[in-house]
């Protein structure tokens, strides 16, 4: 992998470096994206130069430490500056640019007029050694298209001092706390794209995924992880903390490693019918999979103003299936209809046979779909009514309708929860979605220490994982494990449910890929460690969002789903953490689990 790697990364800088000597780094397509690492110092000597011989500009003037947009590329490009040393280059992307006074890259807003460096700035013929570079004229016309606009090249080129990086006597001044994450992330966009973002098609062939892309992402991790959605919590990025923006990159790093097995190799939005027994499918598992009834996970307060109400008249079907030209069952469903002559039927994998009408049931005994609307959608295929009621109260109408600021008032997730698909913003909405759940109940997890087990809290466990160089043991209670553990069965510790996570090794594996071989944290981590753990983050809602009354949001965590997973007889701790989910036990009744032979219906 490694080596795979470094040949790429050669290649790239190759492509980079001539491209650079013709046309400074204005690429006609986005084929060919241009990082250069801060251990090719001397490519980013021979790009500087000629950058510096084409304009009237001096890279990370007078020591200069923190970001700067290069002249000439309409703010899509902009490098690193550490103490008047050019480390990174990076390209902002397709539809996006560089904002100075925010530190990132993000949209443009209709009608707002940006002022970036031009690249028509000549130098005089004969320059003096002590005279300072010419300042750079500014254009706020936002209607130029930066991909097809090519930069105006100075007739005379102007020669400076080669360029070199500072000594090593000279003062580092510390930079300022912008950009850390979000640019760390975009610098690795390739390995992003090429890694993690893949799908597989029904003969195991890698290809990039449709339903999550890379801009959507970082749009919908732009909202939730920096600029936030109203709530006095978001995405924990860190963003703008130098000292724990690393913090920020494993939790995202877990985040998309679990991701990857739910939803995004499969490309799909809409949670698959996988669970069978003896090659039958349910058609019922669309009320829940893996012993879960999603219409009764409730939030469990005494005062529950979450949850989403069961309808039973309530009738859609999934968006999304598996692959083309997989063999699976049809896409979930629930429609009205309970009892004798509603059976929904099961599929027959050995045959390829939908058998409808057959009283077949899921793992707790429904063979009907009556209220069976709230099977998992998005990145992490958000399940019950209580996360996805959580989604219309903080993200969507009901948070409106109570006189708040949403990222979308209008749509209703808890009278049409298949919207998360089927929207306008269903690509958004995917990773919106997704990085909601894991805010409010992954980040947020948290027991409490009893005579029999330890306390454990999310944010104290990522420190301690971080602090202590990221060694993920095989231990069955490892970070990764029981952070996947939290999101798949509302519990920390091994053996806490009867059913353990599915794919677990290879979310883990999909863990260790991104923080070492994508992200490369350690390298990051070679710089001194921070002296304090994360904190929470932010402890106010952000200014962004316009309250429009004064009803609060939640001042304390919410309960989580009370829809509790078989416990093992384990010692485990008493009594369910705050936003555990508990998994209310459903016993069949054992003669709607019937052992049928009908004959295949046409």
């Amino acid at each position: 992998m490694r080596q795979h790697d470094r040949l790429r990364s050669l290649r790239r800088l190759r492509s980079c470096a001539m491209i650079a000597a013709t046309s400074y780094f204005i690429i006609g397509s986005s084929s060919t994206t241009c990082l250069v690492s801060a251990q090719r110092i001397d490519i980013i000597n021979s790009v500087m130069n000629e950058i510096m011989e084409k304009l009237c500009f001096t890279p990370c003037d007078n020591g200069y430490t923190g970001n700067e947009v290069i002249p000439g590329t309409k703010c899509q490009w902009y490098h690193y500056c550490t103490a008047g040393a050019t480390t990174n280059i990076v390209e902002c992307g397709d539809g996006l640019w560089y904002d100075p006074a925010k530190g990132y890259c993000r949209l443009q807003s209709q009608g707002e007029s940006i002022a970036c460096p031009a690249a028509d700035s000549k130098c005089p013929s004969t320059p003096s050694p002590t005279e300072s570079p010419a300042a750079l004229p500014i254009t706020s016309s936002p209607e130029e298209n930066p991909t097809t606009e090519q930069p105006t090249m100075i007739q005379t080129p102007y020669s400076p001092a080669p360029y070199s990086p500072p000594q090593t006597s000279q003062p580092i001044t510390e930079a300022p706390t912008i950009g850390t994450a979000i640019s760390h992330i975009e610098s690795k966009k390739e390995l992003i794209e090429e890694f993690v973002l893949v799908s597989y098609s029904a003969s195991g062939l890698a290809y990039p995924s449709k339903s999550y892309t890379y801009e959507k992402f970082m749009q919908s991790l732009q909202i939730m992880g920096v600029e936030g959605f109203g709530a006095d919590f978001q995405f924990n990025l860190f963003e703008g903390d130098r000292e724990k923006y690393h913090y920020g990159l494993v939790n995202l790093a877990a985040f998309l490693s679990n991701a990857m097995v739910e939803s995004i190799e499969y490309d799909t939005c809409d949670e698959l019918n996988w669970q069978d027994a003896s090659g039958r499918y349910a058609l019922s598992n669309s009320c829940g999979q893996e012993g879960r009834s999603y219409q009764d996970e409730t939030c469990g307060t005494d005062e529950d103003i979450f949850s989403c109400e069961v309808v039973p008249v309530m009738e859609m079907k999934a968006d999304s299936s598996a692959a083309p030209g997989v063999l699976a069952p049809p896409p979930l469903e629930c429609k009205p209809g309970s009892g004798d002559g509603y059976q929904s039927g099961y599929w027959d994998a050995s045959s390829g046979t939908l058998i409808r009408d057959a009283p077949y049931s899921n793992d707790v005994g429904r063979t009907d779909t009556e209220g069976c609307c709230w099977w998992g959608r998005g990145a992490l295929l958000t399940r019950g009514v209580c996360n996805i009621g959580k989604i219309n109260y903080y993200l969507g109408k009901r948070g409106a309708d109570l006189g708040r600021s949403t990222l979308y008032p209008k749509l209703d997730f808890c009278r049409y929860p298949e919207v998360t698909c089927t929207s306008a913003n269903g690509e958004q909405l995917r990773w919106t979605t997704a990085l909601f759940e894991w805010s409010e109940r992954i980040q947020r997890y948290e027991t409490l220490r009893t005579s029999t087990s330890d306390g454990w809290n999310f944010e104290d466990q990522l420190a301690k994982f971080v602090d202590g160089g990221m060694v993920d043991s095989d231990d069955s209670d490892s970070f990764i494990n029981s952070v996947s553990r939290i999101l798949s069965r509302g519990c920390h510790a091994s053996g806490c449910s009867e059913l353990e996570v599915r794919m677990l090794d290879r979310r883990r594996a999909n863990f260790l890929l991104i923080i070492n071989e994508i992200f490369d944290i350690k390298k990051l981590l070679e710089t001194p460690k921070p002296t304090s753990k994360p904190t929470r983050q932010p402890t106010q809602p952000p200014t962004r969002i316009t309250i429009k009354q004064s009803t609060p949001w939640p001042s304390q965590r919410s309960a989580g789903p009370t829809i509790k997973p078989v416990v093992s007889s384990l010692s485990l701790p008493v009594g369910s953490p705050p936003q555990q989910i508990t998994i209310r036990p459903i016993t069949p009744n054992p003669t709607e689990i019937q052992e049928i032979n009908p004959s295949p219906k046409e």
